[in-house]
């Protein structure tokens, strides 16, 4: 991901880590709870979260252990930036010239596609099911389209799955 397409949820995880770390004195590492951020930055969704803070690793911002004991919490580095580039001033030529195009997107994870399944109460094998399925199509629709959004894919693999559910009973 480049630096100068990041979202609001994007900017508002790291100014929440950034407000951990001085909590923490400024120590590189230090430890997070997964639920402290996402009430800090306002993120509801564990998907978006992980997603954010994936995209922050990419980028350099910072770095991240994960730690599956929430007792324990994960470890996150606060990277020292001299200028980073979303902060510097852009033209009104160069801010045009930053749309998105659909060659941007990135397949999602599959943690990223369980939670997501997860969240509409889903199993872990229908999430399987759609990743393994769009994972082996390298994520081209059936229109030899790449696919702009695998959220909007999902949502019709689980319309289908509830469909089916509902002409069995």
């Amino acid at each position: 991901m480049k630096s100068d397409q990041f979202l609001p949820s994007h900017i508002s995880m790291y100014v929440s880590l950034f407000q951990l770390w001085s909590v923490n004195g400024f120590i590189n590492p230090f430890r997070i709870c997964r639920e402290d951020i996402m009430k800090l930055s306002k993120i509801k969704s564990f998907a978006t979260y992980h997603k954010c803070i994936r995209e922050l690793q990419d980028a350099g911002f910072i770095n991240y252990l994960p730690n599956y004991n929430s007792y324990i919490g994960s470890l996150i580095e606060i990277k020292d930036l001299d200028i980073p580039r979303i902060f510097q001033v852009q033209s009104f030529q160069n801010l045009k010239s930053n749309v998105i195009n659909e060659t941007d997107f990135s397949a999602p994870k599959f943690y990223e596609v369980e939670l997501y399944f997860k969240e509409r109460d889903l199993t872990s094998n229908d999430a399987s099911l759609f990743y393994s399925f769009y994972e082996s199509q390298h994520w081209i629709c059936n229109n030899k389209k790449l696919i702009k959004c695998w959220k909007a894919a999902a949502r019709n693999w689980i319309c289908k799955i509830k469909n089916n559910d509902d002409r069995r009973d």
